[in-house]
């Protein structure tokens, strides 16, 4: 498993209380969510390439500064049979943090938009011009599967949609 194991129970934990009864999680993960915009970030690395060098030099070479400013937010996810529950991750620990959205299956479509060091996704939500870009990144080991697997899970029909299909054949 890519997710730590508190991670997970907080987050099916977090899931449960909010799903349908008779609806079941199907799979938990976690993503980061978004895009760096690096031309806003250019006063932010003059200063972090500034900061490193004092730090250097008052430190005599030994001290070192990393400032990770390009780091997208992340995401964790609960599919369920029906719908996809997509929570903040907590800026200082890990963990699920608040939801963001809580949106039946049938209306999310996912798209590759890379297959090569990363894995790239995009979330598009039906009725809504708004889309999640999801990136998991080649390590941990895993984590790539992790985001093929969602792909595969949102091409699948929900248990509601495989319910009423039947009724129709009957």
């Amino acid at each position: 498993m890519v997710m730590s194991e508190k991670s997970h129970r907080q987050l099916t934990a977090k899931a449960e209380l909010l799903i349908q009864p008779g609806e079941r999680i199907v799979h938990t993960l976690y993503a980061k969510a978004g895009t760096v915009p690096i031309k806003k970030n250019l006063a932010s690395i003059a200063a972090s390439v500034a900061v490193g060098a004092m730090v250097t030099a008052v430190t005599g070479g030994t001290g070192m500064v990393m400032v990770n400013m390009f780091d997208k937010a992340r995401v964790y996810i609960a599919v369920t049979d029906r719908s996809l529950l997509i929570f903040a991750g907590r800026r200082n620990r890990s963990g699920p943090g608040d939801l963001v959205a809580h949106v039946p299956r049938e209306v999310v479509t996912a798209t590759v938009l890379s297959n090569r060091v990363a894995y790239k996704l995009r979330l598009d939500f039906a009725g809504s011009d708004q889309a999640l870009r999801l990136t998991f990144a080649p390590l941990p080991r895993g984590l790539k599967d992790t985001g093929r697997y969602l792909a595969a899970l949102l091409q699948q029909p929900t248990s509601t949609g495989e319910s009423e299909s039947r009724r129709r054949r009957e």
